[in-house]
């Protein structure tokens, strides 16, 4: 879809995603996500961000939303209006990048989501030409003025959140080229990207599982009784005096 089909009144970074190369973001994304049909499980699924969803076509869901300005639901990513422990999967489609508390969006994502729930994050990788991009790219245009974290400093997060990343999918390895024809040239590179440097990808997309019991263990506080036996059970010790008799 071209820019001079889209509304000149939308937000920027929803204008990006209708240009030819956030179309092709989200196009490898879609078709990941229709390829893993594992990692949607349950019955209640919602995404987050976006204007275009990406959750996969399934008969299973009977519960299947998406948050953004003109979906289904509209409510604010760090303040979720959904009940604790209600949702099965989330999918955060680049939300940390563009949020003025990331943190908050994971605590929240964390507090709607069943134990043994699913969560998935979208996100752009700074070690790669797209990180590359937004450092030499004015940080009022999108995407680049968001934040990219790294794969390391997101699973810190999930981690303390008592989160386990079990897959981490790496997409779009070619350039983040404005024109159309350069990015269809430049198709072969996906292939290769994928064989040859699978860490330089462009988009990255971690599924992580909540656990049910956290890993942090639980001291337990000693009690005095649990050394020591109780003195009404100790065995007074024999005396010399009982033993040998009186001198």
């Amino acid at each position: 879809m071209a820019d001079s089909d889209i509304d000149d009144d939308i937000d920027p970074l929803t204008r990006w995603w209708h240009s030819p190369l956030g179309q092709a973001v989200l196009k490898q994304e879609q078709q990941l996500f229709q390829s893993t049909p594992e990692h949607f499980h349950g019955y209640y699924q919602l995404q987050l961000g976006c204007e275009t969803s990406l959750l996969p076509d399934m008969t299973m869901p009977k519960f299947k939303r998406h948050m953004a300005k003109s979906a289904d639901v509209d409510g604010d990513n760090e303040s979720l209006p959904f009940k604790s422990k209600s949702l099965d999967i989330i999918l955060l489609s680049h939300v940390l990048e563009f949020s003025a508390d990331p943190h908050q969006v994971l605590r929240e994502a964390e507090r709607v989501l069943v134990g043994d729930g699913t969560m998935i994050i979208c996100c752009f990788n700074p070690w790669s030409l797209w990180g590359l991009r937004r450092l030499f790219s004015r940080k009022t245009s999108a995407p680049w003025h968001g934040h990219f974290f790294g794969k390391s400093r997101i699973k810190d997060w999930l981690s303390l959140l008592n989160f386990d990343v079990i897959a981490c999918e790496k997409l779009m390895f070619r350039p983040p080229l404005k024109k159309e024809k350069w990015l269809n040239r430049t198709l072969k590179l996906e292939t290769k990207g994928q064989r040859f440097w699978p860490v330089f990808s462009g988009v990255k997309v971690l599924v992580a599982t909540k656990r049910t019991v956290p890993l942090t263990p639980v001291t337990q506080r000693w009690r005095a009784g649990q050394i020591f036996p109780n003195t009404g059970l100790a065995t007074k010790p024999a005396t010399r005096e009982k033993i040998n008799g009186p001198s």
